[in-house]
């Protein structure tokens, strides 16, 4: 296998050369430099909410992000593990690089999970793929207000593409909305939530980021009623021909009927609660991901405008006022918005979308 030494953060490790191995399934093992963001923001997290963290990198490939949280983060205790046989045999070479005394295992994840007696202040779950197999394990062996973290790629189930992938997967009904970035990340939450729920342990979201094809959730296990996580699962009502939605457990005939003349269709059932924990994002630092975040999280509402996909749709695509200028005419108008990092054209408000529209038909 041929190398080629990168630097993330502050840690040193080989990586396959990316100009002999094409980036797919098929490398002899796996790295992403696109995924340095999902391993900053990680590094972050953890920094900010344990010491001494007991950590598990379950799939972890080259040992990028593992190494990085045992290198960066003083006081710090990291399993990694990798069924591949090159990838545990780089991840040591890569540990002996940093000088880092790491536990090195080589084993399938969830057969790695049901024998091993040791729990987890942090469970990292970065699949290529859909993360659901590698719940139900991961989730138990998280101690109590443990946090984990986990990553989807599947995106295009997520985000209402393939309708039936959403429904087989992760249980919810699901079509392209103008906010289906946000959508796909609130199911893949309510799937994760529903898992923790059949195990007894209660789960939240404290941090979630949508970014370069990928959704990633950092869920913490709090001391909380199984039916107090319940509650924040719910379906939605959406109009494609406003994107006016309701959020409701019963949905009677009478109320399929949009006020602009269209039809609801009931998507999820998907997590309608917080994304963020508002306490955790002020600690964090780094990159713009998370500055933008800690503006949105600040705004407590479901969903946000694509103003430039919903322009279109009514067919008004000159003279679009700029972003910034948008949000300040919504503010002046006595309502609340920001950007969002879920989409460059997103705005974050709570103006009502009818209200929205006709912003932009002026």
């Amino acid at each position: 296998m041929d190398l080629v030494q990168v630097v993330e953060g502050s840690t040193k490790f080989y990586v396959p050369d990316p100009e002999k191995y094409k980036l797919d399934s098929n490398m002899p093992v796996f790295f992403n430099p696109v995924m340095k963001l999902n391993r900053d923001i990680t590094v972050e997290i953890i920094k900010n909410s344990f010491k001494k963290p007991k950590v598990l990198d379950l799939l972890a490939g080259t040992g990028a992000k593992g190494l990085r949280i045992a290198n960066e983060i003083p006081g710090s205790s990291v399993d990694l593990n990798d069924g591949n046989p090159m990838a545990a045999k780089l991840i040591k070479k890569n540990a002996k690089l940093n000088k880092l005394d790491v536990d090195v295992f080589r084993d399938s994840a969830n057969r790695l999970l049901k024998k091993s007696r040791r729990t987890y202040d942090f469970i990292d779950v970065d699949p290529f793929g859909t993360p659901i197999p590698f719940l139900e394990d991961s989730i138990k062996r998280l101690r109590k207000n443990g946090i984990i973290g986990i990553t989807a790629t599947d995106t295009s189930a997520l985000v209402g593409t393939y309708p039936s992938a959403c429904m087989k997967k992760y249980g919810a009904n699901n079509l392209k909305t103008k906010f289906m970035f946000e959508v796909g990340s609130r199911i893949l939450i309510k799937k994760i939530v529903e898992e923790g729920i059949k195990q007894e342990i209660a789960l939240e979201p404290i941090f979630t980021h949508s970014s370069n094809h990928y959704i990633r959730i950092y869920l913490k296990r709090v001391n909380k009623t199984l039916a107090t996580i319940k509650k924040k699962v719910r379906p939605i009502f959406y109009c494609q021909n406003c994107t006016n939605f309701k959020i409701s457990e019963i949905f009677t005939n009478s109320k399929k009927r949009c006020a602009c003349g269209g039809y609801f269709k009931q998507l999820g059932p998907m997590w309608i609660g917080k994304l963020w924990d508002n306490k955790l994002v002020e600690k964090l630092e780094g990159n713009k991901t998370i500055d933008l975040i800690k503006d949105e999280s600040k705004l407590n509402v479901f969903g946000y405008f694509d103003y430039h996909a919903i322009a279109k749709k009514i067919e008004k695509k000159k003279d679009l006022p700029k972003i910034r200028s948008l949000i300040d005419t919504i503010k002046n108008k006595g309502y609340k918005a920001t950007r969002t990092h879920f989409s460059p054209t997103g705005i974050r408000s709570n103006i009502k979308p009818r209200t929205f529209l006709k912003l932009l038909t002026k």
